[in-house]
């Protein structure tokens, strides 16, 4: 594999950064496409919530081709301004759509100091099957200060949780999409969890 480098987001440059947006865009786009189909002003909206010191991206050739985050017991990676999504979107469509990801996104997660949850998990579609993700996945493992992480994964991605699995994640807990499921395309959500000695690495 080409030279690859995982680096915080708050070293990157703001083309970079726009490309991580790109990225996280083109992974998550029928979650997203409620939204705006719009791509453009999807990737406007997703830059300006990254919270840059809680996301790494994976570098070749300067070229992001891959994001990772963590959330902890008090601050999450992502956080959405009304007014930012009132003037890309209106008064009215901002209002509504900040309300639903301010309840996304926003709240505080179950966590304990020793846990993160690891989350934006994204891979460019020209780099997947390179092993990127699973890079992204040791390289947050090994520099984060955490003892457990956790993540999500839904039941139709078997390749990210076969990432997982390999990785020693195990699920603790599912969860039946209820609503939406033809268009978002899955019928639950698993929740994996790995616990790591740090003492031993």
């Amino acid at each position: 594999m080409e030279s690859l480098e995982i680096v915080s987001m708050s070293k990157l440059t703001e083309q970079q950064i726009l490309q991580a947006a790109e990225v996280y865009v083109n992974s998550y786009y029928s979650e997203l496409s409620s939204l705006s189909k719009d791509e453009t002003v999807l990737t406007k909206i997703i830059k300006s919530s990254f919270i840059e010191k809680q996301f790494y991206a994976a570098v070749m050739d300067h070229q992001i081709v891959g994001i990772m985050a963590y959330s902890t017991s008090s601050s999450r990676s992502q956080h959405f301004e009304k007014d930012a999504l009132k003037r890309v979107l209106g008064t009215t469509q901002g209002s509504v759509v900040h309300y639903f990801l301010a309840n996304q996104f926003h709240k505080k997660l179950p966590l304990n100091e020793n846990e993160c949850f690891l989350e934006a998990v994204a891979t460019d579609p020209k780099y997947r099957g390179r092993g990127i993700a699973t890079s992204m996945l040791l390289h947050l493992i090994q520099q984060l200060p955490f003892n457990v992480f956790k993540l999500e994964v839904v039941d139709t991605n078997r390749a990210a949780r076969s990432i997982y699995e390999k990785q020693g994640f195990r699920v603790y807990k599912t969860v039946k999409q209820r609503l939406f499921r033809k268009r978002l395309g899955f019928k639950e959500k698993l929740y994996m969890m790995k616990t790591v000695d740090k003492s031993i690495l």
